[in-house]
């Protein structure tokens, strides 16, 4: 029994008292845990919605850019068929709204 004793250290002896578990740092979450896992938290929510944010832009800017040229053009014909501008207005600005295939 002496030599039990003499090869495993007492608790005492690293100042543990009641063990780790029950005074030492892993006693509970208390304010810094609550607020560590939160800003982990946060930071993994920026690392997700940050390229899914851009990816939408990404996606919107595109469409919307393709949408306003077709617009443009509509709003032309209608005015064309109402009879607000004439065939040498309505061609030039036509010429204006549609891209060169030849260039």
């Amino acid at each position: 029994m002496a030599l039990t004793h003499a090869t495993v250290p007492d608790a005492m002896m690293w100042g543990w008292h009641d063990g780790m578990w029950n005074d030492g740092h892993m006693a509970g979450w208390g304010s810094w845990g609550w607020g560590m896992m939160l800003f982990g938290l946060l930071w993994m929510a920026l690392l997700v919605a940050v390229p899914l944010g851009f990816i939408y832009w990404l996606g919107t800017r595109s469409q919307s850019n393709g949408h306003a040229d077709d617009s443009a053009l509509a709003v032309l014909q209608e005015r064309y068929a109402r009879g607000e501008i004439d065939d040498e207005e309505f061609d030039r600005r036509r010429a204006r709204l549609t891209p060169d295939d030849g260039q």
